[in-house]
């Protein structure tokens, strides 16, 4: 079970035999709600492969779920899937049968700042 707080955070729990454990847990922000923090939008791939966590605006990491040789569940590092001056919609995880995960966002790009000067 991955769960994400729009405060920064991302805990993935395992329950089996009626107990819960903490597998990882990660805070990515300094305090409170924050637009470039991860944690308001959270998409798990259907096969429980891999769980995307990511900001309002800017910042996705996709963590991938494996399993060691004995059997216990384990998490790699974060990989990164940023994406300059984006204002995220909406995240989901696509079924796309035994490849690679994938997941898809609803993005609205804005413009810079200074490209919006050069055209005025």
């Amino acid at each position: 079970l991955a769960v994400g707080a729009d405060g920064g955070s991302l805990t993935v729990l395992d329950f089996e035999g009626g107990k819960g454990t903490v597998l990882h847990c990660a805070s990515f922000g300094k305090t409170g709600c924050r637009r470039g923090t991860p944690g308001q939008y959270l998409a798990s791939d259907p096969k429980g492969r891999a769980v995307m966590i990511s900001a309002v605006e800017k910042r996705k990491l996709v963590y991938v779920m494996n399993r060691d040789a004995a059997g216990r569940p384990t998490i790699a590092s974060p990989l990164e899937a940023h994406r300059s001056r984006t204002i995220v919609i909406a995240n989901v995880g696509l079924d796309n049968g035994y490849d690679n995960p994938i997941f898809a966002s609803l993005e609205y790009q804005y413009p810079d700042a200074e490209e919006e000067e050069e055209d005025a």
